[in-house]
């Protein structure tokens, strides 16, 4: 009877283990290529933010990305990129932010180290709720752990999670930067895709400019 209860036990948690690789397998899964010969994975969370992802996957494999740069690199804080790149013109929308502030109160992801949120405008104190809804293209990656700060105003939408990938966000992080935290060094996006496993993710919900 041991031996038989040992033996169901062990298929229960084969079971729960496929299951939940099988899940995490059909997340999509972003692939950026820096001029600098790294890249990073961004494990991408729809069920936090479907529409911002949406969005993302959209200008990612409409190669959008392809060519901008680095911008914004804070150490101990965040690096920031998806401005469009040289052959592009801006954005002439932006997207509803998902984030509790702005009553999207399913999006609990936290601005931990490697998670990946959209950037937007930002206003003097008290007018901030103007600025909720002025998301574009522009992302950013956390480099620390210390940015729940940013928690609840913010539509985190992904996260980084191999080690290697992380390395290269750390490296990223410790440019030489100028006083508008713009790296001395230019380094770009030479190539970002996104991965859906034969999901299909549909266009993103717009608000015109």
């Amino acid at each position: 009877m041991k031996r038989l209860l040992c033996l169901l036990l062990t298929l229960i948690t084969v079971t729960a283990l496929t299951a939940c690789v099988t899940t995490g397998e059909t997340q999509p899964v972003a692939t950026v290529k820096f001029s600098d010969g790294g890249q990073v994975r961004i494990r991408l969370y729809p069920e936090f933010a479907p529409n911002t992802v949406n969005n993302f996957i959209s200008l990612a494999n409409d190669g959008f990305y392809d060519g901008s740069p680095v911008h914004r690199v804070v150490e101990y804080f965040v690096i920031q990129m998806g401005k469009p790149g040289t052959d592009r013109d801006e954005l002439d929308y932006s997207i509803k932010g998902e984030f509790p502030s702005n009553g999207y109160k399913k999006n609990t992801l936290s601005h931990e180290y490697g998670v990946v949120s959209m950037a937007r405008k930002v206003g003097e104190p008290g007018s901030e709720s103007k600025y909720y809804d002025t998301a574009t293209s522009q992302f950013f990656i956390c480099v620390d752990n210390e940015q729940n700060t940013l928690d609840g105003d913010y539509a985190a939408f992904g996260k980084v999670t191999d080690a290697d990938d992380l390395a290269e966000i750390i490296k990223i992080s410790r440019m030489d930067v100028d006083a508008n935290d713009v790296p001395r060094d230019e380094i770009y996006i030479t190539e970002l895709r996104v991965n859906t496993f034969g999901k299909k993710f549909a266009e993103p919900n717009k608000i015109s400019q």
